[in-house]
């Protein structure tokens, strides 16, 4: 995109601080940002509120990298752990705290956003899957793991049914979410 888009502006603030401040007002005990490319602006362009800075020195490598460098970061008392993309402003608090209580209340090891019969992130990952991280190679994430074991995951549909959190990934994505609607 030419830009970290994380800076991009998006309602008057940095695009990162829109999924920072929904995991901060879900009702996670611990919000871990994990930075790769271009960290030292990211971590001076935006409030982290009570979130924590993890840097990945190993982001060339891609998604994965990320990943154990994010859980690494946990103490050994956290059970469980929710991935959110750091470029899905649209990703709610309540969508955060739906995504919790399901995979608590389901008794599987992992709850997935299900959008077209797709699970996709956010995640939220019982620390019985985290050694399944390990093996993730290059820029894959947690959606190709909870596709490939759906029997482990209780999907949860977006609110509105039809709804999905937009990815930012080219300037289209991000002319689309900032257009005017008129």
């Amino acid at each position: 995109m030419g830009e970290p888009k994380q800076l991009l502006p998006l309602h008057g603030r940095p695009l990162l601080e829109s999924v920072i401040a929904a995991a901060c007002g879900s009702h996670l005990d611990d919000v871990v940002v994990v930075l790769g490319a271009n960290a030292d602006a990211i971590a001076a362009g935006v409030v982290f509120d009570r979130a924590r800075i993890v840097v990945n020195p190993d982001h060339e490598q891609g998604m994965s990298t990320s990943l154990r460098a994010g859980v690494a970061s946990l103490g050994p008392e956290v059970e469980r752990a929710v991935v959110i993309l750091g470029d899905q402003p649209d990703v709610s608090t309540s969508l955060i705290d739906r995504l919790l209580d399901a995979q608590e209340s389901a008794g599987l090891p992992a709850a997935a956003l299900s959008f077209d019969g797709l699970l996709q992130p956010p995640i939220v990952l019982a620390r019985s899957l985290w050694a399944d991280i390990d093996a993730l190679q290059g820029d894959v994430g947690l959606r190709a793991l909870v596709r490939a074991h759906p029997e482990l995951v209780v999907p949860v549909e977006a609110d509105p049914p039809g709804a999905r959190p937009v990815d930012i990934d080219t300037r289209e994505d991000y002319e689309r979410l900032t257009a005017d609607p008129a």
